[in-house]
């Protein structure tokens, strides 16, 4: 599915973006801001493609048509015809995507655009540039993107994507206009999961819970396994007030191995210990209902101030290796610390 259908929980931005549509006046630059994958770049490719669907009268925009009203046309690019399938494919020679090299967007890429968009549009109606992640402007790629949003080249329009608004230059936010994208309900993101994958309910709320409104992290939990390896660090967990120091520290040495993966172990340990907490006062409100059994023996034998402690002590784990501290060192205290009972 493509176009502005496939966007979940967005009804605000597209209709501020079907309506730009049906007007025909489009502003020369958009900003759309949000958490990574909620659907900004979909809406952006979207919009990009019913611009120039031959199918929404051969590229013309309502205002432009003499035969048909503006609100007869159709909003919603056909997804079909042969400018659509070029968009989809990533083939469109008009529809440019800028994306961060490493961990920023480069001056000499931004001069590579304003290069190409000296050049009149090979065949579109609407040439887009679409710059993701633009908070990665770095500032000499910032002062460049804001000399041509000063002078914009015709039938061009620009597409900024970003986390907020507050970590571009304000001279480029000034001459965009805003939209602000919102986190995927629990909801949605519960059912797309299900209807997706085929997971159970129980697991796919867990899934949900944790994704923390982005369908792109939920799809990613959903495809690495996420469950299996929730469910490891948890019986490691459970199991350390049992276990000898050498097997305590054991854990501490396999979480030090993926030190991209460890903060999502910290997430999911706190959560677990979170929902032991809460099972006794409110056990609707558990995040792991697939474990719910589980967690209701755990809230029996464990007090609530031990819990406690220990979600600070996982959270000052964190805190210390975000500041540089010894990775192996630290997991190592935290194991001590939780292996009290």
């Amino acid at each position: 599915m493509s176009g502005f259908a496939s966007l979940v929980d967005q009804k605000r931005p597209v209709r501020l973006l079907t309506a730009a549509l049906s007007s025909g006046h489009l502003p020369h630059a958009f900003l759309f801001t949000g958490i990574d994958g909620i659907g900004k770049k979909t809406a952006a490719m979207a919009f990009a493609m019913a611009c120039n669907c031959f199918n929404r009268q051969n590229g013309v925009l309502p205002e432009q048509s003499e035969s048909v009203p503006a609100e007869r046309c159709p909003i919603e690019p056909c997804g079909e015809c042969r400018s659509c399938k070029k968009i989809i494919s990533g083939n469109h020679p008009d529809i440019i995507l800028v994306n961060p090299s490493g961990a920023m967007i480069k001056v000499d890429q931004i001069r590579a655009l304003c290069g190409k968009l000296v050049l009149k549009p090979y065949e579109a109606n609407k040439r887009f540039a679409i710059i993701t992640d633009a908070q990665k402007l770095n500032p000499e790629a910032g002062n460049t993107l804001l000399k041509t949003l000063e002078e914009p080249p015709e039938h061009t329009v620009f597409i900024l994507t970003a986390l907020q608004a507050s970590d571009i230059l304000p001279t480029i936010v000034s001459r965009c206009q805003q939209i602000r994208f919102n986190p995927i309900s629990l909801n949605s993101l519960q059912t797309t999961i299900k209807n997706n994958h085929g997971l159970d309910s129980a697991k796919a709320s867990a899934i949900a819970s944790m994704a923390q409104g982005s369908i792109t992290r939920a799809e990613s939990m959903t495809k690495s396994n996420w469950i299996d390896k929730r469910n490891w660090i948890i019986d490691e967990l459970e199991a350390l007030p049992s276990r000898s120091i050498n097997l305590s520290l054991a854990f501490s040495e396999a979480l030090s191995k993926n030190k991209e993966w460890l903060f999502t172990a910290f997430e999911i340990m706190k959560n677990w210990l979170r929902d032991i907490v809460v099972y006794n006062y409110a056990p609707e409100k558990i995040i792991n209902k697939d474990l719910s059994e589980k967690i209701k023996i755990s809230s029996e034998k464990t007090p609530v101030n031990a819990l406690v402690m220990k979600i600070k002590a996982i959270e000052k784990a964190e805190r210390d290796i975000k500041a540089n501290s010894n990775i192996r060192l630290t997991l190592d205290s935290l194991m001590i610390m939780l292996s009290k009972g």
